[in-house]
């Protein structure tokens, strides 16, 4: 039998696939087949990266038009997935109510692949996003509106009331931001399941569940009730010391890849200064989330991530807290279905050994003798 190889723990370090979909750094860079992601926060629109992940390329002004239509087509959502959200009690974490949600999407489309149901998760995600969070609240269902952008449409399914541009604009950058990471927890997790030659609605659930975690798409949501327990700007470094004092972890801070600095949450911390005064909510909550990443860099020296400066950019447009990760995973399901669609390229099903540390030799010993 050959040696086996002994992994790391978290394969750091380990490269398990090939990819030509996106790529981070540790010298804060992060692209998109081949765009960097700052090219793409300033220029492009969610369409237009989506179709970018999927296809490899940019597409022409006609190819854009086509694929965002076919995604206003597909937005809306079977009602008796709805009925299946109903059933769910009410004190449910939504990222729990949208893995469910997107299980039994799976259950209604059927156990196949084709483009058009890989097409149709992409754009059913922002309308089962919004509803699962209605209806978990006894709210009636919000149902998509053809003539907005798919940003602008998403901001009203959440919050109830129509966003200007630049409220528009500002919430796609986020949603641009969180397209795609290269071999992240839930994009291996999506590859795993793809391995297996399962549907892609299965593997998507499965990288729900991977992303529901604190430590992965989680963050964010933590992140905004931390910054709301810190109240201020000058109460952020007691708080913070004495976090760490009692070795807990500071949310949205640190990451495997960026060690100095994550590229998104540089451009997040941007736009969310940007966002504060077009809104002319005043700079506060900016100040307490610097004060809040100045005192982790002094005594950790961990960067901000991407989920620290979403999670007030999201509370600044109104969006519900509960909202935050199933955001995240609204636009991540590109990336997840890229993954997949890689994947079964050149495909292996993933198979890796474990070293066995349990006992051996034990003797059964019957159930009246024990």
């Amino acid at each position: 039998m050959a040696e086996m190889l002994r992994a790391p723990k978290g394969l750091d370090g380990v490269a398990v696939a090939d990819t030509g979909i996106a790529k981070s750094d540790a010298d804060g860079t992060l692209i998109y087949r081949g765009y960097t992601i700052r090219d793409l926060f300033e220029m492009s629109t969610f369409e237009e990266s989506t179709y970018l992940i999927l296809y490899g390329k940019l597409p022409s002004r006609g190819e854009l038009e086509e694929f965002a239509a076919k995604l206003r087509r597909y937005s809306l959502v079977p009602h008796n997935v709805y009925e299946l959200v109903r059933a769910i009690p009410h004190e449910a974490h939504q990222m729990d109510v949208l893995r469910t949600a997107v299980s039994g999407l799976g259950a209604t489309e059927g156990g196949i692949s084709s483009e058009e149901q890989k097409l149709s998760i992409i754009a059913q995600m922002p309308t089962l996003v919004a509803n699962c969070y209605r209806l978990n609240r006894g709210m009636e269902i919000a149902e998509p509106d053809p003539s907005l952008s798919l940003s602008a449409n998403y901001l009203y399914m959440l919050t109830g009331r129509r966003p200007d541009a630049f409220e528009s604009w500002a919430f796609e950058r986020m949603l641009i931001l969180y397209l795609e990471h290269d071999l992240n927890a839930s994009a291996f997790t999506v590859r795993v399941v793809a391995s297996t030659l399962a549907d892609v609605y299965s593997a998507c659930t499965a990288g729900l569940a991977a992303l529901k975690g604190p430590l992965h798409g989680g963050a964010n949501e933590a992140a905004m009730q931390m910054l709301l327990a810190i109240g201020s700007a000058d109460r952020a470094r007691a708080y913070v010391q004495e976090t760490l004092a009692r070795r807990e972890k500071i949310m949205g801070f640190g990451h495997r890849v960026y060690k100095t600095v994550d590229p998104r949450s540089q451009l997040a911390k941007r736009l969310l200064r940007e966002l504060l005064e077009k809104e002319g909510k005043g700079l506060d909550t900016y100040r307490l989330c610097e004060a809040v990443e100045n005192a982790v860099w002094e005594f950790k020296k961990l960067p901000s991530n991407v989920d620290f400066y979403a999670a007030p950019l999201f509370a600044t447009l109104g969006i519900p807290i509960q909202t935050f990760t199933p955001i995240f995973a609204s636009s991540r399901v590109v990336g997840w279905v890229a993954h997949y669609d890689e994947q079964l390229v050149d495909n292996r099903i993933y198979r890796p050994d474990a070293i066995y540390k349990g006992e051996k030799g034990l003797k059964y010993v019957p159930l009246d003798e024990r």
